[in-house]
């Protein structure tokens, strides 16, 4: 039986009277999402607040303008540090958080990873759900495992990769956990939905034969915002102004920033200006590593973006951005590399930043870890305007799948689950 009917489809008179299509009641589907504030966005959308400044478009929010048009009943759950709920229409959004365990070390960290895993399953049994949606880090893709038992489908979505782009872990209880992946992907998983060619690969390198159908999607935007970016500067003109938006954590490689401007001040005094921009746990960190060094007058550590005026301004003011992630996180596609591309400008990134294929000539991939492969590429891109030409100009080739819909999370998971029969 078709589990989902578009609701906008109109019957065939030819098969009016078949109940598999035309009867089939509206799936019931459970989605554990990441540790964004669901409830708190939708709460300030219903009293007509205006929603804390994002520049990509809410994952959860194409999902539920999704089910919406298709007349799905959704329970969405995120593991946001505040506990809440809130009705929304048909549906139910609910923030519920990990416990301390999870972020615990060791063995005390799988256990709660497996207690908020077993919270998901128990979930879904009570929802009577039709299928469930995971994202990635909600649990070991094991757990889920034990939803087969009820007949109730999985669809895994990958916004992390498995393991740091070209760097699998050779502990044993990695593999011991790669082991049971692979496992997941071959006999459970009814779906996977990928953010990058990368997960996709890491997927199948485990499952060998996955046993649903492997879909990718893209990180959507509003064109009519990033439109309104200045142009790039001119080329020659200096101080070369060099960007990086996300989290200030160590992982994020903002040290190896730090080092990088450090080096280039060295060699070419005054040629360099950097900005910092977001938050995290090494805020402070790199704002003590910023006096230590002397480099106030060269970098610059703003804090987050407020609002729309604030990041026009300063994603015009870049001449290049930069992802430099290292080696110790697994990212999925890192969609500020995205968002430096679709502003028109070239990105520099790590070679554990899957978003290098997919921006094609736009982005420059270095060495993971290493400020003076970070240093190298900023200073060729400063000082070869052929170089950084061709870059600039790439960016307009690889936009299209950031704007296309079609690609977007929510329309990707109701293809995936349209494709799920009985």
């Amino acid at each position: 039986m078709v589990f989902l009917a578009r609701a906008n489809a109109n019957p065939d008179p030819d098969i009016a009277g078949s109940p598999d299509l035309i009867q089939a009641p509206p799936p019931r589907i459970l989605y554990a999402a990441g540790p964004g504030d669901v409830v708190g966005q939708y709460r300030d959308l219903l009293q007509g607040k205006q929603p804390p400044f994002q520049i990509a478009m809410s994952f959860s929010h194409q999902f539920l303008d999704a089910c919406d048009a298709s007349g799905a009943v959704v329970h969405l759950i995120s593991w946001h540090t505040r506990r809440d709920a809130l009705p929304l229409g048909r549906h139910r959004v609910e923030n519920r958080p990990k416990s301390a365990l999870y972020f615990a070390g060791g063995l005390r960290h799988h256990l709660g990873v497996l207690s908020y895993g077993l919270t998901m399953v128990a979930q879904a049994v009570r929802n009577r759900a039709t299928v469930v949606i995971a994202d990635s880090g909600t649990t070991h893709w094991i757990v889920l495992s034990i939803l087969s038992l009820f007949r109730i489908p999985v669809i895994a979505v990958l916004h992390n990769a498995l393991w740091p782009a070209g760097l699998p872990s050779m502990r044993r209880s990695d593999q011991f956990i790669f082991a049971l992946d692979g496992w997941f992907f071959r006999h459970v998983a009814a779906a996977t939905v990928c953010v990058s060619p990368e997960c996709e690969r890491q997927v199948r390198a485990l499952a060998g034969t996955p046993k649903g159908p492997v879909y990718q999607c893209r990180a959507q935007y509003r064109e009519e915002f990033l439109s309104r970016v200045p142009p790039v500067s001119d080329h020659s003109a200096r101080p070369f102004r060099v960007l990086f938006m996300g989290r200030i954590e160590e992982f994020k490689g903002v040290f190896l920033i730090l080092s990088a401007a450090e080096r280039l001040q060295k060699e070419l005094p005054g040629q360099f200006i950097w900005k910092i921009v977001g938050s995290g746990t090494a805020s402070e960190a790199v704002a003590s590593q910023i006096r230590t060094r002397n480099l106030g007058g060269i970098v610059e550590l703003p804090g987050s973006l407020l609002n729309e005026e604030k990041a026009l301004e300063t994603l015009g003011w870049a001449h290049v951005m930069v992802v430099p992630t290292t080696s110790r996180f697994v990212e999925g596609l890192a969609m500020t590399a995205a968002e430096s591309v679709l502003a028109g400008r070239p990105v520099v990134v790590s070679s554990v930043v899957p978003a290098w294929e997919v921006l094609g000539r736009a982005a420059i991939k270095i060495e993971a870890d290493s400020a003076d492969s970070l240093a190298d590429a900023i200073r060729r891109l400063a000082l070869d305007a052929g170089v950084y030409n061709e870059c600039q100009r790439a960016t307009a080739a690889s936009q299209f799948q950031f704007y296309d819909r079609s690609q977007g999370l929510g329309v990707v998971l109701q293809r995936a689950i349209a494709a799920l029969r009985y």
